[in-house]
């Protein structure tokens, strides 16, 4: 993995280790494998699924990351299987987002962690949105997701990209932007990421 894009994957991480709880994890959506990887530091036990496999899995199947190709509205999971659950940019794929949280929130013991790019961020928005076809939520829809649960939850908000260089002193430079970002609070309406967290059992 480039330098670049391990540091844009373990920011995201660092924003989001505040909120690990327990000893198992279901990494939901979990694309090539690459983060289910980085969070092995932080968990004893790791199952990540895809609705698609992907090649990678093998390779990080060797650090004992156990991999299925799964549907998120059909879980093959029994329910509380897992401390925490984890999905990056997966829940806006789904059919019925509404729905698929249910299936999150079920499989899960403790937490559920959320991330989503922002619709209205301008890069994501002429990349994934407009170019790719990504229907990223707004600010807005991802809450009314959140409340769904109807459990005791947090909202966040976070920046954080891939640096276009892997050169190490622009990578700190995009970080140090990012940084900037996340204390402006004007900015809050473009910033990159939604987070949530939803307490299954209180706090």
């Amino acid at each position: 993995m480039k330098e670049n894009e391990l540091s844009y994957r373990k920011r995201v991480i660092e924003k989001i280790k505040p909120y690990f709880a327990g000893k198992t994890l279901l990494d939901a959506g979990c694309g090539d494998g690459s983060d289910s990887y980085l969070l092995k530091d932080y968990f004893e036990k790791i199952e990540a699924f895809d609705i698609q496999e992907n090649e990678k899995w093998k390779k990080y199947s060797s650090a004992g990351i156990n991999f299925i190709q799964a549907d998120v509205e059909k879980l093959p999971y029994s329910d509380n299987s897992f401390d925490v659950v984890i999905e990056k940019d997966m829940l806006h794929h789904t059919k019925d987002p509404f729905f698929a949280i249910k299936e999150l929130i079920r499989v899960a013991r403790k937490r559920i962690i959320l991330i989503e790019a922002n619709r209205y961020n301008p890069i994501f928005f002429l990349h994934l949105t407009l170019m790719k076809g990504h229907q990223h939520f707004t600010q807005e829809k991802f809450r009314d997701i959140i409340k769904s649960a109807n459990m005791n939850f947090e909202i966040k908000n976070f920046s954080a990209r891939v640096c276009p260089f892997n050169n190490k002193f622009l990578i700190s430079v995009v970080n140090l932007f990012s940084d900037i970002a996340e204390f402006l609070k004007p900015f809050y309406f473009f910033i990159e990421y939604n987070l949530g967290i939803i307490f299954k059992n209180g706090k």
